[in-house]
């Protein structure tokens, strides 16, 4: 007779359109026989996190075909072990199973076969690489905030620089005006193509720097 569990994993199997295979049979993408590891998860751990399994190997990018015992339990403890993660930044957490190449790391894990238990060593080969993706958005978000603590600086930057430009121009415009005949100023500023407000301007900040 079917349990009640089994019954609500085959259901959430199917709403996630993976399909539970025989024991004796090779799962294919989208297939698996670890009916009997799921059925133990959502027993200990409820069908809310269970759902959360399924869709970090379902849902992201090439894991449909890696759902097993091994990763079923790794992803159980990982979600279990970072609820921060999961929780607050799901999308992200989604994003980076999709950068996790599962299956090398499924096949180095295998060769410990027998010298290591394969669920503690996938869940800490993934936990590696789950760190990293997080150390790179905070050094992302650093990035950025510190780029945007700087604008300030640069729009001051900008200011003295035109400032300076101003005052420059506005003692080479003293200079000119000094050296031109009486009557030849106005002619001069108008052919410049500068205004006459402009003009006094930069002579009033050359005159005070």
């Amino acid at each position: 007779m079917v349990s009640e569990i089994e019954v609500t994993v085959r259901a959430i199997c199917a709403e996630y359109e993976v399909e539970i295979v025989p024991g004796n049979v090779f799962p294919m993408p989208g297939q698996t026989r670890a009916i009997a590891t799921m059925c133990q998860i959502l027993a200990k751990h409820g069908e809310g996190h269970f759902r959360l399994v399924m869709t970090t190997l379902s849902e992201t990018r090439g894991n449909n075909a890696l759902i097993d015992q091994a990763s079923l339990w790794a992803v159980s403890d990982l979600i279990r072990a970072c609820p921060e993660w999961v929780d607050q930044r799901t999308s992200e957490w989604l994003e980076w199973w999709d950068r996790i190449p599962l299956g090398p790391i499924m096949a180095t894990i295998n060769q410990l076969r027998g010298f290591s238990h394969q669920r503690h060593a996938l869940a800490g080969a993934i936990y590696y690489r789950l760190c990293t993706f997080s150390d790179e958005r905070l050094a992302a978000q650093d990035t950025a905030s510190t780029i945007k603590n700087k604008v300030p600086e640069v729009g001051q930057a900008r200011r003295r620089a035109n400032a300076e430009r101003a005052i420059e121009l506005g003692k080479q415009l003293i200079a000119i005006r000094d050296e031109l005949p009486h009557g030849h100023w106005l002619p001069w500023v108008e052919k410049s193509g500068l205004s006459y407000g402009t003009v006094q301007r930069y002579m009033k900040m050359a005159r005070a720097a």
